[in-house]
């Protein structure tokens, strides 16, 4: 299995391991976490979905559908074919529709930023018009860095790009 397979496959399971890798990387137990690593990597070839990139505009995602509307992705800080990319950013998403009442729990688990399911050619998706359908994505930094002139820490990235969706009313 190719590095991008694997890199993309790594995210189906990356719940299972974010809460390890945070403590471990707070503890500063590097040998804990490599053994992580290699263990993730030994539950990859369950997983038969393949990854994809959402949008050619966006060169540095891979997402992967897990099935029943979700997705898990990994966000790096470079296109993914660049072989010294390092994942800055871990998440899942929710299908659903930029609105208001399909956004989950209204934000506050950290669903704050929606992606457009089709997006035209060279296009990033942020946001959208009201209830078209995408995903409500949740961003996990796995470190503390700066980007887009913001500073995250590690954990859910409540400040991460926040679409504010309009309200639908029923349909």
């Amino acid at each position: 299995m190719g590095t991008f397979a694997r890199r993309a496959l790594a995210s189906a399971v990356f719940w299972g391991i974010m809460a390890g890798f945070s403590s471990l990387a707070l503890s500063g137990r590097q040998e804990e976490t490599s053994e992580s690593v290699k263990n993730m990597f030994a539950l990859l070839e369950v997983y038969t979905s393949r990854p994809f990139l959402p949008s050619s505009a966006m060169p540095d995602h891979l997402w992967m559908e897990t099935g029943k509307g979700r997705v898990v992705f990994l966000h790096f800080d470079k296109p993914v074919a660049d072989p010294s990319a390092r994942v800055i950013f871990a998440g899942d998403g929710i299908s659903g529709r930029f609105c208001a009442e399909d956004q989950p729990e209204g934000g506050t688990t950290g669903f704050v930023h929606f992606h457009r399911a089709q997006t035209p050619h060279l296009e990033i998706s942020h946001g959208g018009r009201a209830g078209e359908e995408g995903y409500w994505l949740r961003h996990v930094a796995v470190a503390e860095f700066d980007m887009m002139d913001t500073h995250f820490t590690m954990g859910t990235a409540m400040n991460f790009m926040p679409t504010i969706p309009p309200r639908c009313g029923a349909s």
